[in-house]
């Protein structure tokens, strides 16, 4: 466990309902990977290796967002597109080695295979995550060293 410092996510949210038959955001993904705006921040800001998808859990369903994590206050954000901030927290991180295709990967299989070996890292882990006061999951990939790193939040710390 670690502090992670605050964060801004930007890019676009995806209600639960955009999850396609075999439960990814592959289509959400590539809406994003087509889109000039997005594509034009990512070159202006040298982010072009650069992706995230973030999970916030809700009581009864979740959003889900995809775009690149910055940190907070460091870059601004194009029209066209949102952000999200993600406080500075206590949080448990798992890297592993992959590339883009991690992101079509069903979330129902990648987000408890993660959270399992953040409990086995010794990380309390709410049952429901929509009830925690920290209900993220956040997926970072750098493509040009194929490192992939997922994020659970644990706790605020101020």
């Amino acid at each position: 466990m670690h502090t992670e410092e605050a964060l801004t996510l930007i890019g676009r949210p995806f209600p639960d309902s955009a999850i396609d038959a075999g439960r990814t955001f592959t289509q959400a993904n590539s809406q994003m990977e087509q889109d000039e705006v997005f594509q034009k921040f990512l070159a202006d800001n040298n982010l072009a290796d650069q992706r995230a998808s973030l999970v916030v859990f809700g009581p009864e369903n979740f959003m889900y967002w995809y775009g690149v994590c910055v940190p907070r206050g460091q870059v601004t954000k194009p029209a066209g597109l949102m952000s999200f901030d993600l406080p500075k927290a206590e949080v448990a991180s798992v890297a592993s080695t992959q590339t883009m295709a991690f992101f079509s990967l069903p979330l129902n299989q990648v987000i408890p295979e993660f959270l399992e070996k953040a409990a086995e890292m010794g990380a309390k882990i709410y049952q429901n995550l929509g009830d925690s006061d920290t209900p993220y999951v956040l997926q970072r990939l750098n493509q040009a060293e194929k490192k992939l790193t997922q994020t659970v939040y644990l706790q605020v710390s101020e």
